[in-house]
Protein backbone atom coordinates (compact mmCIF):
# COMPACT_ATOMS: atom_id res chain seq x y z
CA UNK A 1 0.00 0.00 0.00
CA UNK A 2 2.46 2.73 0.91
CA UNK A 3 5.14 1.57 -1.66
CA UNK A 4 2.11 2.36 -4.16
CA UNK A 5 1.52 5.71 -1.94
CA UNK A 6 4.94 6.75 -3.02
CA UNK A 7 4.50 5.81 -6.99
CA UNK A 8 1.48 7.79 -6.99
CA UNK A 9 3.59 11.01 -5.34
CA UNK A 10 6.36 10.56 -7.96
CA UNK A 11 3.70 10.84 -11.12
CA UNK A 12 2.00 14.03 -9.08
CA UNK A 13 -1.02 12.59 -8.49
CA UNK A 14 -1.30 14.25 -4.93
CA UNK A 15 -5.09 13.09 -3.91
CA UNK A 16 -4.51 9.72 -5.09
CA UNK A 17 -1.20 9.70 -2.70
CA UNK A 18 -3.46 11.08 0.34
CA UNK A 19 -6.19 8.63 -0.03
CA UNK A 20 -3.50 5.60 -0.16
CA UNK A 21 -1.60 6.88 2.97
CA UNK A 22 -4.64 7.30 4.74
CA UNK A 23 -6.33 3.89 3.75
CA UNK A 24 -2.92 2.68 4.79
CA UNK A 25 -2.89 3.53 8.14
CA UNK A 26 -6.50 2.37 8.87
CA UNK A 27 -5.91 -0.77 7.19
CA UNK A 28 -2.74 -1.14 9.66
CA UNK A 29 -4.21 0.42 12.60
CA UNK A 30 -4.67 -2.75 14.49
CA UNK A 31 -1.02 -3.74 14.02
CA UNK A 32 0.39 0.02 14.94
CA UNK A 33 -1.73 0.07 18.32
CA UNK A 34 -0.74 -3.20 19.27
CA UNK A 35 3.15 -2.46 18.75
CA UNK A 36 2.49 0.74 21.39
CA UNK A 37 0.83 -1.20 23.55
CA UNK A 38 3.31 -3.78 23.22
CA UNK A 39 5.99 -0.98 23.46
CA UNK A 40 4.57 0.37 26.77
CA UNK A 41 4.38 -2.78 28.22
CA UNK A 42 8.00 -3.53 27.54
CA UNK A 43 8.97 0.12 29.43
CA UNK A 44 6.87 -1.38 32.61
CA UNK A 45 8.16 -4.93 32.55
CA UNK A 46 11.99 -2.71 32.52
CA UNK A 47 11.10 -0.47 34.98
CA UNK A 48 10.25 -2.90 37.26
CA UNK A 49 12.80 -4.85 36.91
CA UNK A 50 14.96 -1.91 37.56
CA UNK A 51 13.19 -1.45 40.58
CA UNK A 52 14.05 -4.48 41.83
CA UNK A 53 17.93 -4.23 41.85
CA UNK A 54 19.16 -4.06 45.18
CA UNK A 55 22.09 -2.10 44.77
CA UNK A 56 20.04 0.73 42.75
CA UNK A 57 19.55 4.10 45.91
CA UNK A 58 16.62 4.66 47.22
CA UNK A 59 15.85 7.58 45.20
CA UNK A 60 16.51 6.51 42.52
CA UNK A 61 14.03 3.36 43.22
CA UNK A 62 11.26 5.93 44.19
CA UNK A 63 11.57 7.37 40.71
CA UNK A 64 10.89 3.88 38.94
CA UNK A 65 8.22 2.92 41.11
CA UNK A 66 6.42 6.47 40.11
CA UNK A 67 6.90 5.64 36.66
CA UNK A 68 5.59 2.73 37.10
CA UNK A 69 2.20 4.16 38.75
CA UNK A 70 2.30 6.61 36.03
CA UNK A 71 2.83 4.08 33.29
CA UNK A 72 -0.19 1.69 34.67
CA UNK A 73 -2.19 4.91 35.14
CA UNK A 74 -2.03 5.88 31.69
CA UNK A 75 -2.55 2.28 29.88
CA UNK A 76 -6.18 2.26 32.02
CA UNK A 77 -6.65 5.89 31.90
CA UNK A 78 -5.36 6.71 27.87
CA UNK A 79 -4.02 9.87 29.78
CA UNK A 80 -1.16 11.04 31.31
CA UNK A 81 -1.64 13.19 34.91
CA UNK A 82 0.77 14.43 37.15
CA UNK A 83 1.66 12.35 40.33
CA UNK A 84 0.90 14.87 42.68
CA UNK A 85 -2.41 15.66 40.94
CA UNK A 86 -3.20 12.16 40.57
CA UNK A 87 -2.77 11.33 43.78
CA UNK A 88 -5.07 14.31 44.82
CA UNK A 89 -7.58 13.24 41.94
CA UNK A 90 -7.59 9.74 43.87
CA UNK A 91 -7.74 10.95 47.66
CA UNK A 92 -11.02 12.99 46.84
CA UNK A 93 -12.67 10.79 44.83
CA UNK A 94 -12.32 8.25 47.82
CA UNK A 95 -13.09 11.16 50.29
CA UNK A 96 -16.17 11.36 48.52
CA UNK A 97 -17.38 8.22 48.74
CA UNK A 98 -17.06 7.53 44.85
CA UNK A 99 -20.03 9.55 44.35
CA UNK A 100 -17.99 11.99 41.37
CA UNK A 101 -17.07 9.05 38.89
CA UNK A 102 -13.01 9.30 38.62
CA UNK A 103 -13.26 9.91 34.52
CA UNK A 104 -14.55 13.76 35.62
CA UNK A 105 -11.37 14.60 37.51
CA UNK A 106 -9.70 12.75 34.69
CA UNK A 107 -11.38 14.92 32.14
CA UNK A 108 -10.97 18.19 34.38
CA UNK A 109 -7.05 17.42 34.55
CA UNK A 110 -6.17 20.44 32.56
CA UNK A 111 -7.97 22.75 35.49
CA UNK A 112 -6.52 21.35 38.08
CA UNK A 113 -3.47 22.56 40.24
CA UNK A 114 -1.74 21.86 43.09
CA UNK A 115 -1.85 25.18 45.51
CA UNK A 116 -0.56 24.95 49.18
CA UNK A 117 -1.09 20.83 49.03
CA UNK A 118 -4.48 21.35 47.93
CA UNK A 119 -6.25 20.48 45.05
CA UNK A 120 -7.80 23.37 43.00
CA UNK A 121 -9.70 24.19 39.96
CA UNK A 122 -8.74 27.00 37.73
CA UNK A 123 -11.37 27.65 34.70
CA UNK A 124 -9.89 30.94 33.17
CA UNK A 125 -12.03 33.53 31.19
CA UNK A 126 -10.35 32.10 28.09
CA UNK A 127 -11.86 28.54 28.72
CA UNK A 128 -15.13 30.60 29.50
CA UNK A 129 -15.31 32.34 26.39
CA UNK A 130 -14.00 28.75 24.36
CA UNK A 131 -16.60 26.52 26.20
CA UNK A 132 -19.27 28.75 25.50
CA UNK A 133 -18.25 29.27 21.75
CA UNK A 134 -18.24 25.32 21.27
CA UNK A 135 -21.56 24.98 23.00
CA UNK A 136 -23.02 27.95 20.51
CA UNK A 137 -21.01 26.71 17.41
CA UNK A 138 -21.58 22.86 18.19
CA UNK A 139 -25.18 23.52 18.73
CA UNK A 140 -25.50 25.22 15.11
CA UNK A 141 -24.05 22.97 13.59
CA UNK A 142 -25.63 19.70 14.47
CA UNK A 143 -29.19 22.03 13.66
CA UNK A 144 -27.55 22.72 10.38
CA UNK A 145 -26.59 19.19 9.57
CA UNK A 146 -29.39 17.16 10.50
CA UNK A 147 -32.15 19.19 8.40
CA UNK A 148 -29.43 19.32 5.55
CA UNK A 149 -29.25 15.24 5.80
CA UNK A 150 -32.80 15.37 5.84
CA UNK A 151 -32.98 17.23 2.55
CA UNK A 152 -30.99 14.49 0.63
CA UNK A 153 -34.46 12.41 -0.40
CA UNK A 154 -35.92 16.11 -1.83
CA UNK A 155 -33.05 16.47 -3.92
CA UNK A 156 -34.87 17.25 -7.60
CA UNK A 157 -31.64 16.43 -9.17
CA UNK A 158 -30.37 12.64 -9.67
CA UNK A 159 -27.38 12.62 -9.64
CA UNK A 160 -25.32 10.74 -7.66
CA UNK A 161 -22.13 12.72 -7.23
CA UNK A 162 -25.29 16.03 -6.05
CA UNK A 163 -26.43 13.13 -3.67
CA UNK A 164 -22.74 11.87 -2.45
CA UNK A 165 -21.96 16.03 -1.84
CA UNK A 166 -24.95 16.37 0.04
CA UNK A 167 -24.58 13.83 2.21
CA UNK A 168 -20.66 14.27 2.36
CA UNK A 169 -21.51 18.29 3.55
CA UNK A 170 -24.00 17.17 6.14
CA UNK A 171 -22.12 14.34 7.63
CA UNK A 172 -19.22 16.83 8.25
CA UNK A 173 -21.29 19.41 10.03
CA UNK A 174 -22.82 16.95 12.11
CA UNK A 175 -19.35 15.56 13.32
CA UNK A 176 -17.96 18.37 13.55
CA UNK A 177 -21.09 19.83 15.70
CA UNK A 178 -20.37 16.71 17.96
CA UNK A 179 -16.72 17.51 18.13
CA UNK A 180 -17.19 20.97 18.95
CA UNK A 181 -19.66 19.82 21.62
CA UNK A 182 -17.03 17.21 22.80
CA UNK A 183 -14.52 20.19 24.05
CA UNK A 184 -16.79 21.33 26.49
CA UNK A 185 -16.86 18.40 28.62
CA UNK A 186 -13.38 19.36 30.56
CA UNK A 187 -15.14 22.41 31.80
CA UNK A 188 -18.56 20.99 32.43
CA UNK A 189 -16.14 17.85 34.17
CA UNK A 190 -14.05 21.10 36.25
CA UNK A 191 -17.46 22.51 37.34
CA UNK A 192 -18.60 19.24 38.84
CA UNK A 193 -15.18 18.86 40.42
CA UNK A 194 -15.14 22.40 42.04
CA UNK A 195 -18.88 22.49 43.27
CA UNK A 196 -18.03 18.43 44.82
CA UNK A 197 -14.31 19.78 46.46
CA UNK A 198 -15.89 22.92 47.68
CA UNK A 199 -19.26 21.81 48.69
Amino acid sequence: MFDKAFEFISQGEYAAFSIAIVLGILFNLKNILSFADTYKKRRIELLKEAASIGSINGTLKVHFEDEIENEYFRLVHKVKMEKVIRDACIDWYARLNRELSISHFIRARSHLEINDGKLEVKISTFDRIGYWYNVIAGVLLLLIGFPFLAMTNAIQSQSIVGIFVVIGVSLFLIVFGLFLLSQTFSVVSAKRVQEAIEG
